[in-house]
């Protein structure tokens, strides 16, 4: 039988503690969720009160602007899990190998599901960014 061998993954004081794995980790489902949540919040009120004075903030400039802070706040914490996942990726492992590697430690581990989250939520909102280039909030 074969046997496995775990190496310790180099560890990254400075890119090591909860809060900036939880950022991380949080960041892109909440830039998402705030994302969602505003736009619902302009597109209703602009459709309830069609001549306010507030109108451009439904137009889909308003909702572009939005869309842009979220895909890059969740861009930024998309970097920061690269740079730790990086920084923990063993000198003589390529990049293929580092992913699949057995052992390499607990932040290694959640850098690269960063990065996968970010990536999922970042498509989610360019998704969301050509619904609000494509459609009207209000079709009345």
């Amino acid at each position: 039988m074969k046997e496995t061998t775990v190496r310790k993954a180099p560890f990254s004081p400075s890119l090591n503690n909860l809060a900036f794995l939880a950022f991380i980790l949080i960041i892109g489902p909440l830039a998402w969720s705030v994302d969602l949540f505003l736009k619902f919040i302009l597109a209703s009120n602009a459709c309830l009160h069609p001549g306010a004075s507030h109108r451009w903030l439904s137009e889909p400039s308003g909702f572009i602007v939005i869309d842009l802070i979220a895909i890059a706040v969740t861009a930024i914490a998309m970097w920061q899990a690269y740079r730790s996942w990086r920084e923990t990726t063993p000198g003589d492992t390529g990049h293929f190998r580092a992913v699949t590697e057995v052992g390499e430690g607990r932040q290694h581990f959640l850098a690269l599901w960063g990065m996968l989250i970010g990536a999922l939520f970042i498509s989610a909102i360019v998704f969301s960014f050509v619904v609000n280039v494509a459609v009207q909030p209000c079709t009345s």
